[in-house]
């Protein structure tokens, strides 16, 4: 105590310093009472919001429906088995201390530290522990191997208990606990509901893994109408369409192809974020999350297809006999409304949701049949003899043929010689011929001498009226053009012979819908309609007061203004092609319903090898009041009247029974 007794004494000194210590003390207090007491929500609000990450949440993807209100493509709930790695602190910790052991007692080292936390205790301020030889990368290299055992032991004892085959990279935990450390590590996307009794009757004991609860985008019809309903994949990519920055985003889905890709920004909705609480090692804390923003759900798309009507036209499509490679589309010839659309063979767009085996994605490339392939839109064809409805109407217009001269005759050859040296095969035998003769009995050297006395450039103009070589508008990724020759780059000596091919349907390429809209333009009366896939956008909150936006129907392209004379003699030309025992297409014929139609059949050649042959059947129905035109294309066929007939006889059988009420079982008439 001498240094109070010094002070007692009267050292001024001494009694200086004694004040400025205190002083100093005191200052020292009041700095932590205002730090600790004063300012301490400030401080611990600044460190929980360094603590918080942003979380972008998907926003529940908007339904697919048919006109009826039927479900294209729908969400439902689903369990995903997730591995929360916070839990597995303990032992991924033990598991480094294993392996370090090992691996210092494999090199021969005597660095290693005791297992026990009083014997690192002690070892560390050893006089005799030399300092590590394990440099950064090995201790690092360590971490990742524990981690990944233990992870791995994890998936091990999932697999074991629920007999499945789940597989996990090392580099798939590393690239998540290095980006994504306090979201769930993700082990099984889809459960079924016997793996979910089975986790319910045994209790769940295996630390870190947890079932979620999440919605997950469902196709009920599998394969049907999968070309135009489309797919969706996941992503955990930037929205393009979100300026907002987040630290993490939950998986989303973001539509592909078809409808689901078309309408993807719609279909979406709004993504909402969340935050969570991480501690210093990058971890979520469980009581610290909340939700700043609800997502917006995606707005339902309602289409105009008619899903009995689709499965009734895809049935009658697969009955054809041999490998089924084609397409078939119904449009209501009084507005454009597209009913139903197929294309064969077709895929499951299920299969695309939590990413595909590599076995199935393999048998999608499949260079001749092409499952992916949308054959309705994208696929181009020579039209074939369907073609001559167009050159019949062309020539009417022009007045090459007339009404009444349409029952004269002209004597063919069963060939149509064009030059010395060129000869044109005629599918109809020699014989005399008038218009509805020729056209029934499908006869090439008719409608060549016709198109030849038109001429290349009026045939080729009347069919850019229809809009050939054009897309149709429909608001699909996946359609084509088609091909339309312009006559100004088809040299004088080239003329005669490209009009003579283009009569019959060759020297262009169209593609079922476009086809489809041209012989619903033949039913009505010469409109040319934009096509109607989708009939409007419905808001996805079932509350909200937000009116559906509609797509205005019947929307005129171009109208032919076809006069009802020529009108008559093709309409009837048609009917008889298909009620005739004689006509092409009798294998359409439906009892009570009268069908119009026109067969066609286009071979595709390699130089003059023959490689393929494209089929065809286009029509509409009834013929007193046309309502439906039906376009049957199918590759590799025997010929349209034999090949594609018979489908839209079956798809017609269906439109007759449900245009009377009638009940039909499957889709197709019993």
């Amino acid at each position: 105590m001498l240094v109070v007794d010094q002070i007692n004494k009267g050292d001024g000194s001494l009694r200086m310093v004694a004040w400025g210590v205190a002083a100093g003390l005191g200052l020292l207090l009041a700095g932590l009472w205002r730090t600790q007491v004063v300012q301490g929500e400030y401080y611990r609000g600044r460190q929980e919001t360094q603590s918080f990450r942003s979380v972008r949440v998907p926003a529940t993807r908007g339904r697919i429906l048919d006109r009826n209100g039927q479900a294209l493509a729908d969400n439902q709930p689903r369990y995903r088995l997730d591995v929360y790695l916070d839990e597995l602190v303990p032992q991924f910790a033990a598991e480094e201390r294993r392996l370090r052991a090992a691996y210092v007692a494999a090199r021969g080292l005597t660095n290693a530290l005791p297992s026990s936390f009083w014997g690192r205790l002690a070892a560390r301020f050893s006089a005799k522990r030399t300092k590590t030889s394990l440099g950064a990368d090995e201790r690092e290299a360590l971490r990742r191997a524990a981690r990944y055992g233990v992870v791995s032991n994890i998936i091990h004892e999932v697999n074991q208990r629920l007999g499945l085959r789940v597989a996990r990279t090392e580099g798939d935990l590393y690239r998540h606990w290095r980006q994504q450390r306090a979201l769930p590590f993700p082990l099984v996307n889809r459960l079924e509901p016997a793996q979910v009794a089975v986790l319910t009757e045994q209790g769940w004991s295996i630390p870190g893994v947890e079932l979620d609860l999440v919605p997950s985008r469902h196709y009920p019809n599998g394969t049907m109408a999968a070309h135009v309903v489309g797919y969706v994949k996941a992503t955990e990519d930037p929205d393009p369409a979100d300026e907002r920055d987040f630290d993490y985003r939950l998986r989303d889905h973001r539509g592909e192809v078809g409808l689901e890709g078309a309408y993807d920004r719609v279909l979406r909705g709004t993504a909402g974020a969340k935050s969570i609480l991480i501690n210093s090692s990058g971890y979520r804390h469980r009581q610290g999350e909340m939700l700043l923003e609800s997502p917006v759900p995606g707005a339902h798309v309602v289409t105009t297809l008619d899903v009995a009507l689709q499965r009734a036209v895809e049935g009658s499509l697969a009955q054809v006999s041999g490998e089924e490679r084609g397409a078939a589309v119904v449009v209501d010839v009084r507005n454009g409304d597209i009913l139903a659309m197929a294309s064969a063979p077709a895929f499951d767009p299920n299969g695309w949701i939590d990413g595909m085996r590599k076995a199935d994605y393999e048998r999608l490339l499949d260079t001749k049949m092409r499952p992916m392939f949308n054959r309705a839109t994208y696929g181009s064809y020579n039209p074939g003899s369907t073609f001559k409805v167009v050159t019949a109407l062309a020539c009417l217009d022009a007045g090459v043929l007339t009404p009444e001269g349409a029952r004269e005759t002209m004597r063919t050859l069963g060939y149509y010689r064009l030059g010395r040296n060129h000869v044109i095969d005629d599918t109809a035998p020699a014989g005399e011929y008038d218009f509805n003769r020729a056209f029934i009995k499908s006869s090439n050297a008719y409608f060549i001498d016709h198109g030849l006395r038109l001429g290349l450039g009026p045939l080729l103009a009347y069919a850019r009226r229809l809009h050939l070589g054009e897309k149709t508008g429909l608001r699909l990724n996946e359609e084509t053009a088609g091909i339309l020759p312009d006559a100004s780059d088809i040299p004088g000596a080239y003329a005669a012979g490209k009009t003579a091919n283009l009569s019959i349907g060759q020297e262009l390429t169209v593609t079922p819908l476009q086809l489809a809209l041209v012989f619903s333009a033949v039913a009505n009366g010469g409109s040319v309609w934009w096509p109607r896939l989708v009939d409007r956008i419905e808001p996805g909150d079932a509350l909200s007061m937000e009116a559906p936006e509609r797509v205005r129907e019947g929307q005129v392209r171009s109208r032919l203004g076809i006069p009802r004379a020529h009108l008559a003699l093709v309409h009837a030309a048609m009917r008889d092609d298909v009620a005739l025992d004689d006509g092409t297409g009798r294998a359409a014929r439906v009892a009570g319903y009268a069908v119009c139609g026109k067969t066609g059949t286009a071979e595709v050649k390699s130089g003059r090898k023959l490689v393929d042959r494209i089929t065809w059947f286009a029509s509409f129905a009834p013929f007193e009041s046309p309502r439906y035109a039906v376009v049957v294309m199918v590759e590799s066929g025997g010929s349209g009247g034999r090949t594609c007939a018979p489908v839209a006889r079956r798809i017609y059988e269906h439109l007759r029974d449900r245009d009377r009420g009638g009940v039909t079982l499957g889709g197709l008439t019993p």
